[in-house]
Order: C-alpha cells, then structure tokens, then sequence
C-alpha cells in the first residue's frame, strides 16, 4: 500500500462520518467519556504525596472498559465498512466486543500474550518492540471473523495470521498513525473532547486499513492459486 491508499481510506473514513455524525458520536461517547474520567483520575492522584490505591485502581478499571469499549467500537466499524450492520443503536453497538463471550475473551487473551511478546521483544531494543506491536496489531480482529466464521482458532493462530498479514504493511500502518499526530495533539489540548470526532475518524481508517489487508490477501493467494 501506498500514500494514496492511505487518503483513500482517511477520504473513506470522513465521508461515512460526515455522512453519519449522530451514529458516530453517540457510538464513541462512553468510551471517549471513560478515557477523559480515567485521565482526571490519573491526574488528580499523581499530584497526591501519597495517592491512595483506591484511586490507582479507580483509574485502571476505568481504562481497561474504555478499552473494552474501543475494542467494540472498532469491530463495529470494520462491519460498516464491509456493509453488514446499518446506522442504528450506536451506543448499544459500542458494546459489540459482548456479543459473544469469545471475542471478550479472545480480546483478552490476545492481549495478554500480545503485551509479552511485545515486552520480550523490547528487552532487546525499543525499536523490535514496536515492530512487533505493529505485526500483532490486527490478531483480534483476525480472531473475530475467525469466530464468526465458525472456525475453531487458538490465540497464538491469531496472532501468528496478524504477524503475516502484516509483512511488508508495517510502514505504512506507521506512517498512517504519523499521519493523526496533529489530531491527536488537539485532542489533548481541548482534555480530550475533540476525540469525540478523532478517534472514530481513526478506526474508521483502522478498520478500512484491515479490510483491505484482508482483500489484499485474497487476491494474492488467488494468484497463487491460479497455473496458467
């Protein structure tokens, strides 16, 4: 993939929220919410000379369902851009990562094993960490279709399909973050209301980006496949 493809897809994504600002707002609002509060809260005991542990694991708890919330939001944007779901109950939607109790725990077995790796991997140098995590990145949602497919994955499977389904994207999944760097910088200086608009504007580009990958792969093993 190339520059253009990554305007296309940040063109793609915008369309569909100019097009739906409501459904899209209202589907990241709990999440945003929750991110904001767990930052106040982080703020608010690290300035304590002794912060309680009440407060520490008030500010966890509150990241990891904002994390679960993104988890759902993020799926649920991959089914808009694949056409499968329509405009309608986006909070609901929000807790898609509960509509089966594989994903949730797939999510979180995913993200354990992807969170060693990626700390082993940054025992030797920063710079393989962060390539890994880029090479993990897609395992969950890989897993997903993978349920609802009805096939039977393990979680390693998973991330060893992401591992391979990003050779040679890598870069541009980099230069593609890169590229939210300004947004991303608002939304810290407006204490993170303007994530409203950014994050759903960045994993509706995410979840095009992991589209594509899917179909890029496709095409390829047809190649493969074909013998003159």
């Amino acid at each position: 993939m190339d520059s253009e493809d990554r305007k296309r897809f940040k063109a793609g994504a915008r369309k569909l929220i100019a097009d739906h600002r409501s459904f899209y707002l209202l589907n990241g609002i709990l999440m945003v919410a929750l991110f904001i509060l767990g930052d106040w809260v982080t703020k608010t005991y690290s300035l304590d000379v002794e912060p309680s542990m009440r407060d520490e694991l008030m500010s966890t708890v509150l990241y990891l369902v904002a994390g679960m919330l993104n988890a759902g939001v993020s799926i649920t944007m991959i089914d808009i851009d694949r056409g499968k779901v329509d405009f309608d109950k986006p909070v609901e939607r929000s807790f898609a990562l509960f509509d089966k109790s594989q994903y949730f725990w797939g999510w979180v077995g995913i993200g354990i094993i992807s969170t060693i790796l990626v700390v082993l991997w940054s025992l030797l140098l920063i710079v393989p960490g962060i390539i890994k995590a880029f090479s993990y990145s897609q395992a969950f949602y890989i897993y997903r279709d993978a349920v609802d497919r009805g096939e039977d994955i393990r979680l390693i499977d998973a991330i060893t399909r992401s591992r391979e389904l990003m050779n040679g994207e890598k870069g541009f999944m980099l230069l593609m973050a890169l590229s939210f760097l300004l947004w991303f910088f608002f939304g810290a200086i407006t204490y993170g209301l303007a994530n409203l608009f950014i994050l759903p504007y960045f994993w509706q580009t995410q979840a095009k980006f992991y589209n594509q990958l899917l179909l890029k792969q496709k095409k390829q093993e047809s190649a493969a496949g074909f013998r003159p």
